[in-house]
């Protein structure tokens, strides 16, 4: 689905759930561990806003954001349930770490559609530098028992591998490839980036290219303010899927339906700074242009910003 570039464009298709901020690694190129008053999402809520997304008209839903899904323990239930709703795409993307053959299978078999597993290294040595913990063998591991799987069963679902590489880490690129490519459907293997303006210290780690969003591509105008959204740990709704900083947030669920925030004033006021460019003072500005300039949340009661860190990759 094409975002749809207005002021108020029609109600997405696709949104994100961040279930929890929690996380089980902590990557070097990630703002996940800098994150204080880390949270997962009530089950009341996680129920609600299922609900209130279908009849919104959301149909495809990615159960995951700033955390690490596997650590959720009720994640099949809510596979399982947003299935009985009716969604028709559920994805999530994970360390795969915690995708053991028996938390896998319960959550594929509840009725998830994809998996991508985040894997930023073709060395063990190397991957446990970047990811923080040694996991690489079994993670590569659960990504062959979920291949494996699909092949004596009779579910349909999608594979994915994608990987983070820095000039450092460029020659694993196709180590990596490797050993995967017999078990999945597609390898997306991308440059590093500043996790959305919230880590310009990345830059530390290798080149990060300006005026491309994520390193996806030049883009003139950012796709996320038009396309989704994703809601956070406690309810609140951002407009970017890596607000780790909740610098972005445009609405809370605890006072507010999804409706009311996505046709608000503080949205249609940030798409339209989008539209003219006008991105100085937000971090939409810093992610754009690979800046490290100050910010001013689009809802400063809801920030949670967090002591930046140097790192480099020896």
């Amino acid at each position: 689905m094409q975002a749809s570039f207005e002021e108020i464009p029609p109600f997405p298709r696709e949104i994100f759930l961040d279930l929890t901020s929690f996380c089980n690694h902590a990557c070097v190129f990630c703002s996940n561990p800098l994150i204080k008053n880390k949270k997962t999402m009530d089950e009341p809520m996680v129920r609600r806003v299922l609900q209130e997304a279908y009849d919104c008209g959301v149909r495809d839903l990615g159960l995951y954001a700033t955390g690490e899904s596997f650590l959720v323990k009720n994640l099949a239930e809510y596979v399982r349930l947003a299935k009985q709703i009716g969604f028709e795409y559920l994805f999530l993307t994970s360390n795969g770490a915690l995708a053991t053959p028996d938390r896998a299978k319960e959550v594929l078999d509840a009725g998830l559609d994809s998996i991508k597993f985040s894997i930023s290294a073709g060395r063990r040595e190397t991957y446990k530098i970047l990811q923080g913990k040694d996991d690489f063998e079994k993670v590569i591991e659960n990504l062959k028992w979920i291949s494996n799987y699909r092949k004596t069963s009779s579910l349909s679902y999608r594979i994915y591998v994608t990987m983070v590489y820095t000039e450092k880490t460029k020659e694993e690129v196709d180590i990596l490839k490797n050993i995967v490519i017999d078990y999945i459907d597609e390898w997306d293997p991308h440059p590093l980036n500043n996790q959305c303006g919230n880590l310009y210290e990345n830059n530390a780690l290798g080149f990060i290219e300006a005026g491309s969003p994520r390193a996806r591509g030049k883009v003139e105008i950012c796709f996320q303010p038009f396309k989704g959204f994703t809601i956070t740990p406690e309810g609140y709704v951002s407009a970017c899927v890596l607000d780790y900083s909740k610098d972005l947030i445009v609405g809370d669920l605890n006072h507010s339906s999804l409706k009311e925030i996505w046709g608000g004033e503080v949205y249609r006021d940030f798409r339209r700074r989008h539209l003219c460019k006008n991105l100085k003072g937000l971090i939409c500005h810093n992610c754009m242009y690979n800046q490290n300039e100050p910010v001013t949340p689009l809802m400063p009661e809801y920030a949670a910003h967090f002591e930046k860190r140097q790192r480099t990759l020896n």
